[in-house]
């Protein structure tokens, strides 16, 4: 590994979860027009490799690194740090980043937008996504039984809009229950699955081994709650008013529009990826199988009127500490590329 890359990945420290995978794809730069470059961050160490059995990114006219994180925080962390080109996030996480800021964000001066959002579409998927799980044990069989539970989640993300919107929906405040906060959504699971909190609010596959088993049963999911549940691609400012990386970033997303596309017709592929990649069971990776698949979705006013919507709910109920413009977050500069192909 060239001293470069090792500088990189440096600056990503103690964030990157079992180091960076590198895809090098095929296409040889010269000294007079090098190849643009993307450092690409992903919360689903199999993703990378699904986008590689899908062949989407075949005669790549870039070079392209994958960096597996286990969340939202670290994620924002190497934005930040300009480790990152692209970050896969949440839809709140931007949210949640902006009302953080000291500085006003507009379309002009945000440092990060997100560039392209998917959700699973499939209705039979959409109650096993994000949820609200509670332990048997702790005979929660309602809403007002959340009062005095321990609840585990992490911030920075959905999963954090999962709880806030649990506990809004519940009537109660945060001063009504004790919040758990832990680093990532695997840490948030594990104290959930180990008995540890009475109370979960995340990625359904996470914890469906204590489902499973009858320790525990879904209270909510993120249908009742009406959240979108979508994942993003956020990228830097600097990335998108670079040419040559703005131009790769376009090409990359749709790849990822066709990776998608070659997902939804080669799901018992992905699943044993998901199991031997990944090491999950073949129940775990059969779920993680439905459940990940994706569609880009258009950003438009629609969808920007919903993220506004859940913003000034945050505010409203103290959960971020000043109102927002949701609509600065977010780009339609690749609409085109990832549209659904003719």
């Amino acid at each position: 590994m060239s001293l470069t890359r090792r500088r990189a990945f440096h600056r990503l420290g103690r964030f990157v979860l079992g180091g960076a995978l590198a895809l090098a794809v095929a296409g040889t730069a010269t000294a007079q027009t090098p190849r643009p470059r993307l450092v690409v961050g992903t919360q689903d160490p199999g993703f990378p490799a699904i986008v590689e059995a899908s062949g989407t990114l075949k005669d790549a006219p870039f070079d392209l690194e994958w960096a597996v994180l286990v969340g939202p925080t670290p994620e924002l962390a190497a934005l930040h740090a300009g480790s990152l080109d692209v970050a896969w996030l949440g839809d709140t996480s931007l949210i949640l980043e902006q009302a953080r800021s000291p500085k006003e964000w507009t379309a002009e001066t945000a440092p990060f937008r997100i560039v392209a959002a998917w959700r699973n579409t499939d209705p039979a998927y959409r109650k096993t996504s994000d949820v609200t799980a509670v332990r048997n044990s702790a005979n929660i069989n309602s809403l007002a039984d959340l009062r005095g539970k321990s609840w585990a989640f992490n911030v920075g993300g959905v999963n954090h809009l999962v709880y806030a919107l649990s506990v809004l929906k519940a009537g109660l405040t945060e001063k009504d229950v004790e919040p758990v906060i832990l680093g990532d959504g695997h840490q948030a699971a594990a104290a959930f699955n180990s008995g540890q909190v009475d109370v979960y609010s995340g990625d359904y596959v996470r914890v469906k081994e204590s489902l499973d088993k009858g320790e525990a049963h879904v209270l909510l999911d993120s249908d009742e709650l009406n959240i979108p549940g979508l994942t993003v691609f956020a990228t830097r400012g600097d990335v998108l008013a670079n040419p040559a990386k703005s131009a790769a970033l376009g090409d990359f997303l749709s790849r990822i529009r066709d990776t998608w596309g070659w997902y939804r017709q080669n799901l018992p592929v992905v699943e044993t990826i998901y199991a031997e990649k990944v090491k999950f069971t073949p129940e775990k990776a059969k779920a993680q199988a439905g459940r990940n698949q994706g569609e880009f979705q258009p950003l438009d006013a629609k969808l920007l009127g919903r993220q506004q919507e859940i913003a000034d709910i945050l505010f409203a109920n103290g959960i971020i500490k000043k109102k927002i413009d949701a609509a600065a977050g977010y780009t339609d500069q690749f609409a085109r590329q990832t549209a659904p192909r003719d």
